[in-house]
Order: structure tokens, then sequence, then C-alpha cells
């Protein structure tokens, strides 16, 4: 892990290469999207792109949209270095190396499952059981926040800004790549955020990934899983140069769900 300060965290964010802006990816519908309207009292989530972040109460905004602008630049990042986002391994590599340049201390595990015609599989629950192997079984309101999360992105409005950015940005020819992250403050004061990112190959384009079940054909199903320790102190002085870093691509890739 590189050693980061202040001003090593600063110069990566100012100097790293992101992809162009590119206009065709920002709907027409979001032109008069606001940005998100954080409230430290609220549980609220953010789709940034093709992941989405849930904040649990007591995290202020300004460090929700600090972790908001450090997932969208992680993943800007990870798109340009690794265009097949199919390869989870490297474009994994490349997300979690743009966060621990920016002071988060990523512990990461990963594994491969795949689902034999024989299996029932459904998204929705894989992500949850994932989600209760990271946080562990006695996390129960992490885990309803981030089920909660996930209703939401299962609804059927696809005139949404939130499901229209998702779907987008999730969809490819023969897979979906999706990321599910919760941050929140611990009982001992530290500031946590646990990231998930998947890959499930088998689908097609037409199908919203969190709604995928499958009896008759084969799927592979990838994920790595991670807890970050954040080093507070860079991220909410850093939130300025985030802000400005990404804010040409906000609006095509960011939007908030309403609040849970």
């Amino acid at each position: 892990m590189p050693n980061v300060t202040l001003n090593t965290a600063r110069a990566f964010v100012l100097d790293v290469q992101l992809p162009p802006v590119d206009r065709a990816r920002e709907p027409l519908l979001l032109d008069a999207e606001p940005g998100p309207a954080f409230d430290a009292g609220k549980d609220q989530a953010v789709v940034v792109g093709s992941g989405v972040v849930t904040f649990a109460q007591g995290v202020s905004p300004q460090r929700r949209q600090s972790v908001t602008n450090s997932l969208l630049l992680a993943q800007l990042v990870a798109r340009r270095n690794v265009p097949d986002t199919t390869d989870l391994d490297a474009w994994y590599k490349q997300y979690v190396s743009v966060l621990a340049n920016i002071g988060w201390l990523v512990e990461t595990t990963s594994t491969t499952q795949t689902v034999d015609n024989s299996v029932d599989f459904d998204t929705h629950e894989a992500v949850l059981s994932i989600a209760t192997t990271l946080l562990g079984p006695g996390a129960l309101t992490a885990l309803k926040l981030i089920g909660a999360t996930l209703d939401a992105l299962s609804g059927v409005d696809n005139t949404k800004p939130w499901l229209t950015i998702f779907n987008r940005e999730t969809r490819t020819v023969n897979a979906s790549n999706f990321q599910v992250a919760l941050a929140q403050q611990t009982p001992d004061g530290r500031f946590v955020v646990s990231i998930m990112a998947f890959t499930l190959k088998g689908t097609t384009a037409s199908t919203q990934v969190l709604f995928f079940r499958a009896k008759q054909e084969d799927v592979q199903f990838s994920h790595y899983a991670s807890d970050a320790d954040i080093d507070v102190t860079i991220l909410d002085s850093l939130e300025p140069d985030l802000s400005n870093r990404v804010a040409a691509h906000s609006k095509a890739y960011i939007s908030q769900l309403p609040d849970l």
C-alpha cells in the first residue's frame, strides 16, 4: 500500500488520467437533475455509475460527498485503464489502487461462484449473502440498509435518473458488472466503507441485473469484497479537489435515490 499523505493524495487526484467527457452518456432527462442533497440525519443512497453507495445515519454531508466523488474517481480511472469491465481482477485492482492513493486502507477478499443447471440463482439474494459475510451476521441494521437500497434499485420505472444510470453502466453484451458500498461510522469511532464488486456472466443486455434469476443456464458470478478504513483527515481536506476533478463527469454518473 502506498504511504499516503495529504500532499501525495492531492497530487494523485490532480494528475491521474481520466477518460474524456462523453456527452452521449448524459441523458437529456438529467439536465435539470440537482446534485445529491445529503443529510447526516437520514439513511441515503446514491448511484455512482455502475455502483451504488449507501450512507448510514451519522455520516456527515461532506463525507458523503467525498465518498461519492472518490468512488466516481476510482470508477473513471478503472474504466480508462481497463476497458473490458468483465475482467473483474484487472478492473478491481485499478479501482482499489485509486482509493489506496487517496487514503483508503483496503483489505480485500474474492471468490468465483459457478451456478450449474440444478441450482437456482438470484442476484439480489447473492449480494445480501456476500454482504452478510463481509459485515458479519450481527450487523443487522447495515444489512437492512443494503437490502433497502437494492429494493429501490429494483424498481420498474426506467425513467428514474438513478435507474437509467445504473442500467446503462452495468450492462454489456453477455455480462453485468456492478458495485455495492456501505459507508458508516463504527461504534469505536472509525469511518469505514464496505465495498463489494460483482461480475455476472451469462446475462443478456436486456436483463436488469438485480432482477436476474437462473435455473436453466450456466452462470459465473464473481465478486470482490473489501472493508476500507478511511483516513478522514485526508478525506475531509481533499474534498474540494475531488469535486473539481470529477465535476465534468458528475452529471452523467451520479444520481440520488429517494431517502431509505
